[in-house]
């Protein structure tokens, strides 16, 4: 996928990599090319490139489950890895971003008949998926590429906000 720079004044911001030191105050936004948007976070787990992620309030965060999507936190798409212990940034608005995929993700699941879920409940794995019966549904996720295949692949999208999909339950 594309590589990001920030188009905010923030001095020495990185999209594109990780590090073990705090640079920035947990939840700092700035923007990108690509007409992205990015949250500064920390995580205590490692997370995969390009797997969704969610932000608690307090800007740590963790590969995303459907119960992350239930409970409101701010969801985000990582684009490099991050080990245990890093601070980095990860998307939350853009396009030319890569989001990572299970099931057949098609062009047409960025329509009103599409659902696009992160797997199940107690699972923390941060995939994405057109199966419907995965849990917490989302919205703000448009793909721009398709995926014929049903394994784990790495899919272009723009991204807006992803949020919990209004009217579901998860």
């Amino acid at each position: 996928m594309a590589s990001f720079f920030t188009t905010s004044s923030v001095v020495g911001v990185d999209l594109n990599n990780t590090g073990t030191t705090q640079l920035y105050a947990l939840g700092t936004r700035v923007a990108g090319t690509q007409n992205s948007e990015w949250v500064y976070a920390y995580t205590t787990t490692a997370v995969t490139a390009y797997k969704c992620v969610a932000v608690q309030a307090g800007g740590t965060m963790g590969m995303a489950s459907g119960a992350d999507v239930i409970a409101g936190y701010q969801l985000a798409f990582a684009q490099t890895s991050f080990a245990a212990g890093d601070y980095g940034w990860v998307a939350i608005r853009g396009e030319g971003l890569g989001v990572m995929t299970t099931g057949q993700a098609t062009v047409t699941l960025a329509i009103a008949n599409g659902q696009i879920c992160v797997a199940a409940s107690g699972a923390s794995t941060g995939m994405v998926s057109n199966v419907a019966t995965a849990s917490g549904t989302i919205s703000g996720v448009a793909f721009t590429s398709a995926q014929t295949t049903a394994g784990a692949t790495v899919t272009g999208a723009i991204i807006t906000w992803p949020r919990a999909q209004a009217g579901t339950a998860g």
